[in-house]
């Protein structure tokens, strides 16, 4: 791939040149309010702030892809977020929900993440940017990364149009994974040069600690299990409208039948003898997991969202893992690559019903 070393301080340039040469009208991108981490919609190149101190912050907040779902406006946005967010843009894509015209996908290698909420607490500790040596050292004093983010094993800058991948020290490396990354740098006037970002035994190291920690995590094997794992659920959904893959335009749940009050509580009452309050919470996530199922990147925003503290990284990630694994399907890694099942072959899945 074609690339171009630069500092950290070469970053707001960077950004602002993406405006200024007209590459994209807009772009979303890290923004530190105090000791926090959102993003910022940003047109006005000068209104680009140092993105040193946000850019590789390991906070997450929301995923930025959920921020740009349904963008139909002839405007490119460009958004620089980590790779789960990416990976969920590109999904986006496939489904019709982002044109792949109107946006250019710029990733951050990411190490993990804490909540806003942890990364508030410690940002003394934390501070602008964490490995995995300090992710560990503060580990040890009961400061943990998102559970989402122990098991994810996409750390690593990889897709995406664009990548931003962090080097030793102050140095940084951008490199276009596209045609049309390539041309955005070139626009800027960058002198690229060939660039040899595979990184394997880093994937690998990633790879064999993620798959170490899932092992670890209590398993949901039963449907008794389920229902005491989801017992505090109350409905409330929040996890489904901070989902950057979960679109549909009217949801069941939002319907009568998926979300019954006054009369249709009674005629259920009376067809049944009895309901519990509040309804349908197993219906509800075996729909929604189902719903998701090929296109889960295991951002964790799920978790992150639910007022009850549901660990739910323990049952969407996990389960939506085991149903792309049987299509042999990686979510988010490749535009051109058609979803599972909107490129069905008959008898396919044969070998997985024997």
């Amino acid at each position: 791939m074609k690339g171009a070393e630069l500092k950290h301080g070469d970053l707001e340039g960077l950004l602002k040149g993406l405006l200024e040469k007209g590459v994209v009208d807009c772009l979303i991108v890290p923004h530190r309010a105090g000791k926090s981490v959102s993003y910022m919609l940003v047109k006005d190149p000068d209104k680009i702030e140092s993105s040193t101190s946000a850019i590789f912050a390991p906070s997450f907040s929301v995923n930025a892809a959920n921020l740009v779902k349904g963008w139909t406006i002839k405007e490119k946005v460009g958004i620089v977020a980590k790779p789960c967010e990416i990976r969920a843009a590109v999904e986006l894509i496939k489904l019709k929900q982002l044109d792949n015209e109107s946006v250019l996908l710029i990733t951050t290698d990411c190490s993990g993440a804490y909540t806003n909420q942890v990364y508030r607490e410690h940002y003394a500790e934390i501070g602008d940017q964490a490995d995995s040596a300090k992710i560990k050292e503060l580990e040890d004093k009961g400061i943990t990364i998102r559970e989402a983010c122990a098991i994810c094993e996409n750390r690593l800058a990889d897709v995406g149009d664009i990548i931003i991948a962090r080097g030793a020290g102050e140095d940084l490396v951008v490199a276009g994974l596209t045609e049309k990354g390539e041309g955005a740098l070139t626009a800027l006037e960058l002198s690229l040069e060939d660039k040899d970002l595979e990184r394997a035994a880093e994937k690998e190291k990633i790879a064999a600690e993620a798959k170490a920690k899932l092992a670890s995590l209590p398993e949901l094997n039963s449907l008794d299990a389920l229902e005491e794992f989801l017992q505090d659920c109350i409905v409330c959904k929040n996890c489904r409208d901070v989902c950057p893959v979960c679109y549909c335009k009217e949801c069941f749940f939002d319907q009568p039948l998926g979300d019954p009050v006054g009369g249709d509580l009674l005629n259920l009452a009376e067809l049944r003898g009895a309901i519990g309050l509040p309804t349908g919470q197993l219906f509800y996530h075996l729909t929604r997991v189902y719903h998701v199922s090929t296109t889960c990147v295991a951002c964790g925003a799920c978790e992150d969202a639910c007022p009850k503290d549901i660990p739910l990284t323990r049952f969407y990630p996990v389960i939506t893992q085991k149903v792309q694994e049987i299509f042999k399907y990686e979510p988010g890694k490749d535009v051109d690559e058609p979803l599972p099942f909107t490129a069905y072959e008959e008898e396919e899945l044969e070998e997985c019903l024997r």
